[in-house]
């Protein structure tokens, strides 16, 4: 008996999810996908590490240990998440996928919604999944879980969007269907990060769709403080070059509007000693911006009413300048990343 036929042919599921250092949050994850209210026999669960040095293994394992249904390969070797992803990918025999993201965990109904969604949308829609619900578990991972939901802090980003149901260039936890996945071939392991988005590029330039519905909940802890939010978006913003390498057309105005920010007061202030005018320009920019953080916090937090105004401000410069910086890198970086790829290509 196959695993579909064991329920009314339901499709069986494959999730799969990369670890590093996830000690905190990998227990309340893992038991969240097992609490699915899917039938439990046509789901598993293969979590591949990525060389954690904290506790994450050992829980994993200790919740694996009363499951059989999870599959943990952890051996020390240093993987980064699309090479983890991608080696999951190669013991699943699920029809369809769900990316799951270490750092949140979701809804009880998570798969079912998806599995309905793709199930109506038919062949075409190749990803489902929705917004992250953000959460923070600080007074500054409050304030970016805010940042990160407004169109000030992600500009036209799904995060900021308003739609319950649409269709999109991407989305973060997506539910794949197997068979699209390996018509556009896997992650690339030449990404840090953004390895969804460019997944997702390619499944919708090969004619698939990606579907945003609401009703597939994800929650995704924020970064708890300013250092860590700046990491993680510099590391963004240096990956988001490399997918416009790949693929130019990904191309948004938004992706630039942060580097040319950063860029345009590292300049202003190398040159304000010497140019007056510069001094003057650098003044009105940091005037201009702080001006519409303030304003675009003090509207999300009007909105949500979960964190102070200034908090939020601050949250933005964390995405903004991380983005930015990460982004000019990127474009240093970008020799190396044509190199790599041409070798990969080979």
């Amino acid at each position: 008996m196959t695993r579909a036929s064991a329920s009314s042919g339901l499709p069986t599921v494959d999730v799969i999810m990369s670890t590093l250092n996830e000690e905190r949050y990998i227990g309340r994850c893992l038991k969240a996908i097992l609490s699915q209210d899917y039938p439990p026999e046509l789901l598993r669960i293969w979590l591949i590490d990525g060389g954690s040095s904290d506790g994450t293994v050992e829980v994993a394992r200790d919740i694996a240990s009363a499951n059989p249904g999870l599959t943990i390969v952890a051996d020390g070797t240093r993987r980064n998440l699309p090479e983890a992803l991608n080696l999951a990918l190669e013991g699943c025999s699920g029809e369809l996928v769900a990316k799951v993201d270490a750092h949140g965990y979701p809804a009880v109904d998570f798969i079912r919604r998806a599995v309905e969604a793709l199930v109506a949308g038919g062949p075409a829609v190749a990803c489902v999944g929705g917004r992250p619900l953000q959460e923070g578990e600080t007074p500054f991972g409050q304030a970016l879980a805010v940042a990160r939901g407004s169109h000030f802090g992600v500009g036209g980003s799904v995060y900021a969007s308003r739609a319950t149901c649409e269709f999109v260039d991407t989305v973060q936890c997506g539910v794949y269907r197997r068979a699209a996945l390996d018509s556009v071939g896997h992650f690339n392991p030449l990404l840090v990060a953004g390895e969804d988005e460019e997944l997702n590029w390619r499944l919708s330039s090969a004619g698939y769709k990606i579907l945003l519905d609401t009703r597939v909940r994800f929650h995704y802890v924020a970064r708890s403080s300013w250092r860590a939010a700046f990491r993680q978006y510099r590391g963004y913003g240096r990956a988001r070059v490399s997918v416009i390498a790949l693929h130019p057309k990904f191309l948004r105005p938004r992706h630039l509007a942060p580097p040319a920010l950063v860029a345009g007061v590292a300049a202003m202030g190398l040159a304000s000693p010497v140019v007056p005018i510069a001094r003057r320009g650098l003044g009105a920019i940091i005037g201009a911006y702080a001006l519409g953080a303030c304003i675009a916090g003090s509207r999300a937090v009007n909105d949500v009413r979960r964190a102070s105004a200034p908090g939020v401000a601050g949250a933005f410069v964390a995405l903004h300048l991380g983005y930015g910086v990460g982004f000019l890198l990127g474009l240093k970086d970008l020799p190396n990343h044509a190199a790599k790829q041409v070798r990969r290509s080979a």
